[in-house]
């Protein structure tokens, strides 16, 4: 249960309500066993002919006369031969005898004891209840009915406090938990979300995981609170009728005890597993509704129904696993207090039966049972059932809080490898240039993604990088803005080694358009502002205009206040890149990376974009005239043309670098690449 107690200390803000419920918890378990304690009275009017003002005094009358017996026909002989014995210092055998007349006299004045003792109760439930009550037996009973409705009715308001609080509590401690993970878990670096399982599995411990561990601490503080105070208030009331058969009673919770440790055990394991099944699901979920169009293009709707409908078959096998097991926990600690109750009331019975106060040799009650009073005992009895009931799955379902909160400390753990480096070298506007110095990179250990790599780049120069699929373009740009930091070497700019950097002025100097634009569900003019905070209006529209953006979103019929949708299925992938690239333009980033940021675009709007990049690529006066030193991922010729260089890589290696014109001439990779190109555009 160690994950799940951590989960506890965001509930410690909100301890004065927690506290406040465990209050109402307890009035909860007084007015319980008030509502109890009435049955005896309620048996007592119903069994006699006599109220109860007349029963009480008798019964005052009966103690006193039982408590007179035993002074004068055994306290006091036992004492008078007691006294006997010590002035009788030759007596044969005298120091038993005097040890059993001693025990004798404990004995007898311990009954004494009890007898008043009883009596000062009865006394004050004279003087503090009954004198208020009528003297007649019908119009007692439906005083008594009407204070146990009094009673419920109070105490349902008690339960209702209680609840909400706890709830509150409960929520108020998930919302700060979930916000903190989330946290957590955007800080970390590109690599260790990838490697965590991606959207679906952070999705899966954002929502239903988060779940379960709210569902744990409300179980934590709601019922375990309530429940063992409404059985203790019924055990302690119990007790005060026959401590001894209330302990027949209990004789059988070790054994509860024992099973409950055995069931939550399989229950852990069960309920991890139902998790992960769970994630499946979501993944397979985001999987195919994201490519839904691939999905129907292929007529795949028969292949994609059957994996949803395996990965809910396990779903189902796993979560009727912990519905058995759980299950199985109800019935078994219910037959083992019903057991118990019975034990009780067979011991109880057995002394009603033979009149006898002693079972084996053991001493149960100091007088004799009546029947009112065991009925009283029983009803106390029976009323931890519904508790122990309530509880039986507590313990099973706090198992599954625990492996829930597991699944997320996993996540939340993770120190991000990529550090913010707060007191690092602030990285400013490219003055000299970017260089990769031996660089080296792998996503797993023993195979290279980048091999020794070596490149100079000059501040404000543009640079193409072309290759096969899979070469590492795309990972050796993501060094850049430290997606990902190498595994050897270093990428310095203006000489400072960026790992040793401040990272969030590095990126602030990174501006990316991508061939997947990453679009929010919000409004056009929020998703370009994306890329500055607290941008003006003015200053969104002339980055849209820059970008050849302005002119669609002018003639949307809610214009920059249209929103995007999911993922922005409202607009073509051309009209998409756009607005991506009007958010890297609104940034007025000194590193501009470009990758593949024209392959969704026709012919016309390349060459209307071409243009805005050249222009923003060179610096205007009003952007503070600096060029901007520029990135481009690539397959198009035309393209190619804004580049300085071109950058030609193979099998995660640079394998030369040059001009169009020099690498057609020297570079087998290059020109290989180039008729495939002209293959494409071609056609």
């Amino acid at each position: 249960m160690r994950s799940f107690v951590r989960t506890l200390k965001y509930t410690w803000p909100y301890r004065w309500r927690l506290a406040a419920s465990i209050a109402c918890a307890l009035l909860v378990a007084a007015l319980w066993g008030i509502s109890l304690g009435l049955i005896s009275p309620v048996l007592t009017i119903l069994s006699t002919d006599k109220n109860l003002q007349q029963w009480v005094g008798d019964e005052i009358t009966k103690c006193n006369a039982k408590i007179a017996d035993f002074q004068n026909n055994d306290l006091i002989p036992h004492q008078n031969k007691l006294q006997l014995l010590k002035d009788t210092p030759s007596a044969d055998d005298r120091e038993n005898q005097m040890r059993r007349l001693g025990h004798d006299v404990a004995q007898i004045e311990a009954k004494i004891n009890d007898l008043r003792r009883s009596v000062y109760r009865y006394e004050l439930l004279n003087v503090q209840v009954l004198r208020h009550l009528p003297q007649d037996r019908f119009q007692t009973f439906v005083w008594i009915v009407c204070a146990v409705v009094c009673c419920v009715a109070v105490k349902g308001v008690f339960e209702f406090l209680h609840e909400s609080l706890v709830g509150g509590v409960m929520n108020r401690s998930l919302f700060d938990f979930r916000n903190r993970f989330f946290r957590r878990a955007i800080h970390q670096d590109v690599r260790q979300l990838t490697a965590a399982g991606g959207t679906t599995e952070m999705m899966a411990r954002f929502t239903n995981d988060m779940e379960h561990v709210g569902l744990g601490m409300k179980i934590l503080y709601g019922r375990m609170v309530a429940e063992p105070l409404k059985m203790i208030a019924c055990l302690v009331a119990a007790c005060l009728i026959s401590w001894q058969l209330t302990l027949v009673f209990v004789v059988l919770v070790p054994l509860s005890l024992a099973a409950l440790v055995k069931i939550s055990k399989m229950m852990r394991r069960a309920a991890r597993k139902v998790l992960e099944r769970m994630s499946a699901i979501y993944k397979i979920v985001n999987e195919t509704f994201t490519g839904v169009r691939a999905v129907k293009a292929f007529t795949r709707e028969p292949h994609e129904r059957r994996r949803f409908r395996r990965a809910t078959d396990e779903y189902y096998r796993k979560a009727m696993r912990v519905v058995n097991i759980d299950a199985f926990a109800n019935p078994m600690i219910e037959l083992l207090g019903v057991t118990a109750v019975l034990l009780a009331l067979t011991a109880g019975a057995y002394l009603i039966v033979t009149g006898n106060t002693h079972i084996l040799g053991m001493r149960m009650t100091t007088y004799p049972l009546t029947f009112t009073v065991l009925l009283q005992l029983y009803a106390f009895l029976a009323a931890t059932a519904d508790p122990i009931r309530k509880m039986s799955s507590v313990y099973t379902k706090l198992q599954v809080a625990e492996a829930a909160s597991k699944r997320i400390y996993e996540l939340f753990d993770r120190n991000p490898s990529v550090q913010a480096n707060a007191s690092g070298p602030r990285i400013g506007t490219v003055q000299e240039g970017i260089e990769f110095r031996n660089v080296c990179f792998s996503y797993d250990p023993g195979t290279e993604t980048l091999s020794n790599i070596h490149l100079k780049v000059k501040a404000g120069e543009t640079v193409a990088i072309v290759g096969g699929n899979g070469c590492g373009k795309t990972t050796l740009l993501g060094l850049l803005p430290r997606f990902y930091d190498p595994t050897h070497g270093a990428v310095y700019i203006d000489g400072v080694n960026i790992f040793t950097a401040h990272l969030r002025s590095l990126r602030r100097q990174v501006g990316i358009v991508t061939q997947d634009t990453q679009l929010f569900d919000d409004t056009l003019f929020n998703n370009i502002a994306y890329g500055k905070k607290n941008a003006t209006r003015e200053e969104v529209e002339a980055a849209a205009k820059k970008a050849h953006a302005h002119g669609f979103i002018d003639k949307l019929p809610d214009g920059y206040d249209t929103m995007m949708g999911t993922t922005g299925y409202r607009f073509s992938g051309g009209e998409k890149q756009r607005i991506a690239l009007a958010r890297a333009i609104l940034r007025d980033p000194s590193i501009l990376i470009l990758d593949e940021f024209t392959s969704a675009i026709d012919t016309l709007s390349e060459q209307e974009i071409h243009a805005a990049v050249k222009e923003f690529v060179k610096g205007t006066p009003d952007q503070g005239g600096h060029r901007r030193t520029t990135f481009l991922i690539t397959h198009r010729l035309h393209t190619l043309e804004i580049a300085d260089r071109i950058v030609v890589m193979d099998e995660g290696k640079i394998v030369d670098v040059g001009t169009h014109a020099e690498l057609l001439q020297r570079c087998e990779v290059y020109q290989r690449l180039h008729n495939s190109a002209q293959f494409r555009v071609a056609a």
